[in-house]
């Protein structure tokens, strides 16, 4: 990285790979896999949001789920007759989520229809217009910057030929009020897990031409966790 780069540029790239430092262990993918897989309350209404988002996509669809953490979404999305690309850039959650479809369906082998593969949201290895639907869960609070938003946004929309779910963390809410709160107290910056206006996403939706057909939140006024349905202009 050359010193003349800007520091904004630098402090998105630390983010970055904060974030994906911290996801990437062995340890992580494993509590994430006893957590998550697990169909609790709070599981099950997040995937009723985005199952309202995927409204159209017809049986039969290439759908991809990136990150794909632990694998919860694949047996979901496999009953809804997806042919389902699950990845992540860590290769821990990968192996993880693979074992636990495996395990989850008692098969010994993958079915053609479903696959498990390591990639960088940022850049992915994908053709252009290689799926009906792209599915970005939990991410996007991650990244407490427009640059990194928009670049996992733009990458999401190239690879897509039809829509985008996608989550954030919207101001709109209880839990993001004490979160806030927390911070002033403190007198310091958060820089992940950040809820914010969705006048600032979009702002990010606007500079990647994308626009919002259909809000989900996850619960309205309570939980910060809301879902989109994002189509091209």
């Amino acid at each position: 990285m050359k010193k003349s780069e800007p520091v904004d540029h630098l402090h998105e790239q630390a983010y970055y790979l904060d974030t994906c430092k911290r996801f990437d262990r062995a340890e992580v993918a494993s509590e994430y896999r006893a957590r998550k897989n697990v169909f609790t309350s709070r599981n099950r209404r997040e995937w009723q949001c985005i199952e309202k988002a995927l409204a159209g996509i017809a049986s039969g669809a290439e759908v991809l789920d990136l990150p794909c953490g632990s694998g919860r979404l694949e047996p979901l999305l496999e009953k809804r007759g997806y042919r389902v690309t699950a990845a992540d850039y860590s290769g821990h959650m990968v192996a993880t989520a693979r074992t636990a479809y495996l395990e989850s369906t008692h098969q010994l082998e993958l079915p053609e229809h479903m696959r498990f593969m390591q990639q960088d949201v940022m850049q992915m290895s994908f053709a252009d217009g290689e799926f009906d639907a792209v599915i970005c869960n939990r991410l996007l609070h991650h990244y407490p910057t427009p640059g990194l938003r928009q670049q996992a946004l733009r990458e999401c929309k190239r690879v897509s030929r039809g829509i985008l779910v996608i989550s954030y963390f919207s101001n709109l809410s209880l839990s993001a009020l004490r979160f806030h709160m927390k911070y002033r107290i403190k007198s310091r910056t958060p820089t992940d897990r950040v809820p914010i206006w969705f006048r600032v996403l979009q702002e990010d939706l606007n500079a990647v031409e994308l626009r919002c057909t259909g809000s989900y939140p996850v619960r309205y006024g309570l939980s910060p966790q809301t879902y989109l349905r994002l189509e091209r202009r």
